[in-house]
């Protein structure tokens, strides 16, 4: 099945949506996954492909940094007319102040899972 992810960089993370892209193909090249679409956007990237490579693609892209970058599936494939601003006349894209609500909290988001993992490291003494 192929599916569609919106992989975002929390803004204080270190990892840049270029060094996420360039990673992403680099991973896209050692598992001869040739069909895999990428495409860098404000918040990070999209990567589309078969489901299965796409999430090993993702889970190896979040080890860059483990609690600051975050994916999810978009409901249009990469290119989808529907929500091109250029055949949609301009303006922002659906979803995209959502999108954007959702990268601003995203360091609260990575300051409770740090607090998590540091419950964790205590616990396993």
């Amino acid at each position: 099945m192929i599916e569609t992810r919106v992989v975002v960089i929390s803004p204080d993370s270190d990892v840049t949506p270029e060094q996420l892209k360039s990673r992403a193909f680099m991973l896209i090249d050692e598992m001869n996954a040739s069909d895999i679409r990428v495409k860098d956007t404000c918040f990070g990237i999209l990567i589309e492909g078969e489901s299965d490579i796409i999430r090993a693609i993702v889970e190896e892209l979040r080890a860059l940094d483990r609690n600051g970058i975050f994916s999810k599936v978009r409901g249009f494939p990469i290119g989808d007319a529907r929500i091109c601003r250029a055949t949609r006349g301009g303006g922002p894209r659906p979803g995209f102040h959502q999108m954007e609500i959702e990268h601003k909290l995203l360091p609260k988001v990575r300051r409770a899972l740090d607090m998590i993992d540091k419950k964790g490291e205590h616990s396993s003494r």
